[in-house]
């Protein structure tokens, strides 16, 4: 039975042995502060942010891959809603804009159960080699047009092509999402950018509309396969309420700066997000053994 003070349980290590977990105390403060400091990005550029916890959940805070997944669409639930409520009214979003969003968004409760329930299917390297290549593409292409003010000039589909390419993007993206346990907002936005010609500003708000079923979903159905446990919902508020804290932070300078800053910005966050979900599996096999007390939170 576990103390306050190893609140997490302990679990076998690589080599056999057992470890006591990290305590929540100090698993909250280190949640809490490197939340507030990417809810702030996240609530400038219009993504959930969840590339960015992930490497936090499992190098910091050491949680096996399929809890921090499922945490990690806990506390993507918290950035979402509070980023579209901060951002909604900030820009014009036309009847095509909220059409875009909508359809997204009923195809990301699909997409995200998908993924979700097959993430033990999937393979997860081949899954992060795909993302991995397509955040690093756009990545570079985002912030050469950010640095060059250009803008995209690819042609976009119409009419009922238009909604049906919608819906297949928005279910391929949540199915990935799901899987990886993210909001999918680093892939949403260039899709609606370069396939739907949304403006980067509004492009953020319309998907976080989507993204909102996509983590809701994928939480839901993280919590229904175990992989939740109450340890680590509370430690998913903690990070969570962080995050809140920092969107409001990063919403409120969103009428303020360029739109071709922000495009560069979210391409150099593109190219971060590739590496973290890339580089660190080339060190997996490298990795030092775990000081000790400093074992995974929990199981």
């Amino acid at each position: 039975m576990t103390t306050p003070e190893g609140i997490a349980r302990a679990v076998p290590d690589s080599e056999g042995g057992r470890e006591p977990g990290i305590s929540l105390a100090r698993g909250g403060s280190l949640g809490f502060i490197s939340g507030l400091a990417i809810g702030a990005a996240a609530g400038l550029i219009g993504v959930g942010g969840g590339e960015f916890r992930i490497p936090v959940l499992l190098r910091v805070l050491r949680l096996p891959v399929k809890v921090a997944a499922g945490a990690n669409t806990v506390i993507g639930l918290f950035v979402v809603v509070l980023s579209v409520t901060r951002r909604w009214g900030q820009q014009r979003l036309t009847r095509d804009d909220l059409t875009l969003g909508a359809i997204m968004a009923v195809a990301s409760i699909f997409g995200a159960t998908i993924g979700a329930r097959q993430a033990h299917r999937l393979s997860t390297p081949f899954l992060k080699r795909v993302v991995g290549l397509y955040l690093l593409a756009v990545g570079v292409w985002m912030v050469v047009e950010g640095l060059s003010h250009s803008e995209p000039t690819l042609p976009e589909p119409s009419g009922w092509l238009r909604w049906a390419v919608a819906a297949l993007v928005g279910l391929l993206i949540a199915i990935a999402s799901g899987a990886l346990g993210v909001a999918g907002g680093e892939m949403r936005i260039p899709a609606l950018m370069y396939l739907f010609a949304v403006p980067v500003k509004a492009a953020g708000t319309v998907s976080l509309i989507a993204s909102i079923p996509t983590v809701a979903a994928g939480a839901l159905a993280y919590r229904r396969l175990g992989h939740i446990p109450n340890r680590v919902l509370l430690l998913a508020v903690i990070m969570g309420a962080g995050s809140l804290v920092g969107v409001v932070i990063g919403a409120s300078l969103l009428p303020w700066i360029d739109p071709h800053a922000i495009k560069a910005l979210l391409g150099g966050l593109l190219l971060v997000a590739t590496a973290s979900l890339t580089l660190p599996g080339l060190f997996e096999r490298a990795r030092a053994p775990r000081p000790s007390g400093e074992g995974p939170l929990e199981e």
